[in-house]
Formats: structure tokens, C-alpha cells, sequence
């Protein structure tokens, strides 16, 4: 008989414990349809991770800037990577008044928090936040690195100008995320950089340079990539790999790799090159040409 009473325990439990989840999720409801945002926010602190995740939705949902801080804690403080996300998304949706507080995060210790941060300023759009994610672009994490250029590229064309300076006057790990963020943007003024950068001495910036020219819509460059594969793989690849480290004067520069192919060949990518029509490929045209 006391064995059934302990079964009958465990069992109204877990029906206390299902009615009062029931009763958590309408309560939700009914907060976000009232547009109760404090009452929203008592409920980031439910002990329900669902209870939590439903609040924080319901806040993106109403976009208050009232709740930006908590959602900001949230972010930045929370154990679950879900509740984490999904706390991005809602500050995302909210909008400029986000803006600055993710700034800050993106040099908080938690990789975890920092990538997410980018990813809801790429979202945002604002142009406030380009500085400090082209600077993420150095982060030590590569996965944190990779975000930030994926939220640059979110942002688009005004982050083409900062971006180029980058591909041209940073460092490797700038140079690398410059690139990947240029070829997502397909803005054309990024096409002479990066025809510049298929001669970078990094391995990774060289190949996310071709690998954002392949990307570009524009036929000129097509021919200039197929003209590259058309002197071999093999050739590309042996100048690829050449001096992987790259420090000094001696490593050969892209100029030098395409002078040493095939006259022919190297006129019709001098007519490619101008068909681009950007003037900053002129050095790189000129060396071409002999003139």
C-alpha cells in the first residue's frame, strides 16, 4: 500500500510539475499579448528554460527598448547557448537603440556571447558597428573571427570602404576576414584589392581572395579567373605554397607569378583586367604590359 502511495506521489508530481508549465506558457502568452514588458521580463527569470526562451521571443516580438538591458544580461550571462541566441535575435529586432550595448559585448571573455553579438550587429545594420567588427576580425577565436566577417557582410556596402583598407593595410588575420567579407558584399570597387590579394603572402588570405573574385558577377573577372586556371592548377598551386611564411623581400609577388606565364595568355588577362575598369588595377595592368 505504501509502495502505491510513492507511485501516486511521483505521478501527481509530474502533473503538478505538466500544469504548471501549461500554466507558465499561457502566462507568457497573455503578457506578450497584454504587451506587459516588465511582466515579460520577471519571466527571463522563470526557472523554466522554456519559460525563459518563450519571454525572451516575446520581447524581441514587441521590440521595447525598455527591455534591452535585461535582454543584454541575458546575452552575456545566461547558461544556455539557446536562451543566449534567441536573446541576440530579440535585440536584433529591436533594433538601433541595440546597438551600443552589443558593441560592448563583442569584447566580452565568452566567445560564445561575442560571435552572437556580431551576428545580431550584422542584422542591425547600423554603420556604427563596423569599426568594431572589422577589429573582431582579429579575435582569437577563428570562429568568432569567421562571424564577424559573415556580419560585415550583412552589412553591406558601407562597410566596402573600411573593408578595403583592411585587405590592403592589415594584418593577416584582418587581410583574411576582409576578404571573406568582400566576396559576400560583391561590391564591385572590392574587385582590384582583391585581385591584389591573390598575391598576399598568407595561404588563407590568397585563398579567399580567388574564392571571392569567383564570386563576383561581373564577366571580366570570370575570364580572369578562367585564364588563371587555363595556365594550370598545378602552376597557381606552386605559387600558392610558396614561402608560407612569407616575411621576407624575397617571396614572389603576384605580378612576378603572372610574368612568368605565357605572353599570349597574359594579354588577354591584360584585357580582362581593363575591361574591369577600375583605375586601381592600372600599376598591376601597366606591369603586365611591359610599359
Amino acid at each position: 500500500m505504501q509502495g502505491n502511495m510513492g507511485g501516486n506521489g511521483i505521478i501527481f508530481g509530474v502533473l503538478r510539475e505538466v500544469r504548471n508549465r501549461i500554466y507558465s506558457y499561457s502566462n507568457v502568452d497573455e503578457l506578450r499579448n497584454e504587451k506587459d514588458v516588465p511582466g515579460l521580463v520577471k519571466a527571463l527569470g522563470h526557472t523554466d528554460i522554456d519559460v525563459q526562451y518563450m519571454a525572451v521571443e516575446a520581447l524581441g516580438d514587441l521590440q521595447d527598448p525598455a527591455a534591452i538591458s535585461p535582454l543584454i544580461h541575458m546575452l552575456s550571462e545566461d547558461q544556455y547557448s539557446a536562451v543566449r541566441w534567441k536573446s541576440a535575435e530579440a535585440l536584433a529586432k529591436i533594433g538601433k537603440d541595440s546597438v551600443g550595448p552589443l558593441i560592448v559585448l563583442l569584447c566580452h571573455p565568452d566567445e560564445d556571447v561575442r560571435w552572437k553579438a556580431a551576428i545580431a550587429l550584422g542584422e542591425i545594420g547600423d554603420v556604427q558597428a563596423i569599426d568594431p567588427l572589422i577589429g573582431l576580425l582579429c579575435d582569437q577565436d577563428h570562429y568568432v573571427k569567421g562571424r564577424a566577417a559573415v556580419a560585415l557582410g550583412m552589412i553591406g556596402q558601407p562597410a566596402v570602404p573600411p573593408l578595403i583598407r583592411a585587405l590592403r593595410e592589415g594584418d593577416g588575420s584582418l587581410r583574411w576576414g576582409a576578404a571573406i567579407a568582400l566576396g559576400r558584399i560583391r561590391d564591385p570597387r572590392a574587385i582590384a584589392p582583391l585581385v591584389q590579394a591573390v598575391g598576399d603572402k598568407y595561404e588563407n588570405v590568397r585563398s579567399e581572395a580567388l574564392a571571392s573574385l569567383k564570386g563576383m558577377e561581373d564577366g571580366n573577372i570570370d575570364l580572369f579567373i578562367h585564364l588563371l586556371d587555363e595556365v594550370g592548377n598545378e602552376a597557381l598551386q606552386d605559387y600558392l605554397t610558396l614561402a608560407p611564411a612569407g616575411e621576407g623581400p624575397e617571396t614572389p609577388g603576384f605580378t612576378d607569378f603572372l610574368m612568368s606565364i605565357d605572353p599570349d595568355i597574359r594579354k588577354r588577362l591584360v584585357s580582362a583586367l581593363l575591361g574591369v575598369g577600375d583605375p586601381d588595377l592600372g600599376p598591376l595592368i601597366n606591369d603586365l604590359s611591359g610599359t
